[in-house]
């Protein structure tokens, strides 16, 4: 009895991975496009590595949409996945190039400052 019931559950937990990876990925392609949006918002385009990865994530995008045309759905969520990761990078990095300038400029206004002080 006990092992009927451990292989009712495991053949329900294949039933219901299988019927999760048929779902096509929309979430993830318009949590991309949300995050893209963000990092174009951000000006990641000006700043150059925020700028490669913000091309990436609009490139893998551009390939999701394709292999979901196709029917191609997991590879479709690999390329999703992959277009989160480089758009989350790109606003990190637009983000952080305003607080990284400010610091750089403080820096230097305290090593005038130190400068003058010890002549």
């Amino acid at each position: 009895m006990r092992s009927a019931l451990i292989a009712v559950g495991l053949v329900f937990g294949v039933v219901g991975c299988a019927g999760a990876q048929r779902v096509p990925p929309t979430g993830q392609l318009v949590d991309s496009q949300v995050t893209i949006r963000q990092a174009e918002e951000a000006g990641a385009s000006a700043v150059p590595d925020a700028a490669q990865h913000l091309q990436w994530a609009q490139e893998q995008t551009e390939g999701a949409r394709r292999l979901l045309e196709q029917n191609r759905r997991d590879e479709a969520a690999l390329f999703l996945q992959r277009a989160a990761a480089d758009a989350e990078l790109a606003l990190a990095l637009a983000r952080e190039a305003p607080a990284r300038a400010e610091a750089d400029r403080v820096l230097q206004q305290v090593q005038r400052l130190q400068q003058s002080t010890v002549q």
